[in-house]
């Protein structure tokens, strides 16, 4: 296994490294977001099995990176190791496309143990293939006949969702429980905003899949 250590403290990158060589992991280090993104895009992701986060670094934040790693479609276990204990960093991690989150100090034994269950879990999602769609669940991508359909983490959410509701109709309070962890309508577009990009991602020319059904939801098409 191979990590990518992202954390402006020498110290603290030391002892992780020792931690992941016990374990047998080998460990990349960087310093700071910009210089892990750049790694990442010469590399690519298939060079690492998981990166290891901190939030809080001189020119860039962890927050960032993990967008930025996101918007492109890496599907890379992330878990963020942060001084940052508040509940509302937390779950902006979480929701930002993190894996998991860990509060520093940490156990090198729960460290390993914690890398392990992420990785594991990624590796055990299988495929699912609705109609022309092939959801690739482990690395959170999208193919339409066999095409990539380049999607954001919400909108990769939200077509799952649709997808999982098996060609029923999905009522806009689910979509918005689900995808957005929200158990009221905010009263704005931004679920209408959600479907016309997917629209324009996924769909070919007078072939669309999802189908208003207005005043309740969407759904998804078998094609």
């Amino acid at each position: 296994m191979h990590a990518l250590l992202v954390d402006d403290d020498a110290d603290f990158r030391t002892f992780c490294r020792l931690a992941l060589k016990s374990a047998q992991i080998d460990a990349t280090e960087r310093p700071g977001a910009a210089e892990a993104l750049d790694l990442l895009d010469a590399e690519g992701e298939s060079a690492f099995d998981i990166i290891l986060l901190d939030l809080q670094m001189p020119g860039g934040s962890g927050h960032d990176l993990l967008y930025d790693i996101r918007e492109k479609g890496d599907a890379l276990p992330v878990i963020i190791i942060s001084g940052v204990s508040d509940v509302e960093e937390r779950v902006k991690g979480l929701r930002g496309g993190a894996d998991d989150f860990m509060v520093k100090p940490v156990d090198a034994d729960e460290l390993i143990e914690r890398i392990r269950a992420v990785v594991r879990r990624r590796n055990s999602l299988s495929p699912i293939e609705y109609g022309a769609l092939h959801f690739d669940l482990a690395h959170r991508r999208v193919k339409r006949d066999g095409k990539p359909c380049n999607l954001s983490p919400r909108e990769y959410d939200l077509l799952l969702r649709l997808a999982r509701g098996a060609g029923n109709t999905v009522k806009r309070d689910d979509l918005l429980a689900d995808v957005w962890d929200l158990g009221f309508d905010p009263g704005t577009n931004v679920l209408d905003v959600h479907i016309g990009r997917l629209r324009k991602k996924i769909d070919k020319e007078g072939d669309s899949l999802i189908e208003t059904i207005r005043g309740v939801g969407y759904r998804l098409q078998r094609v």
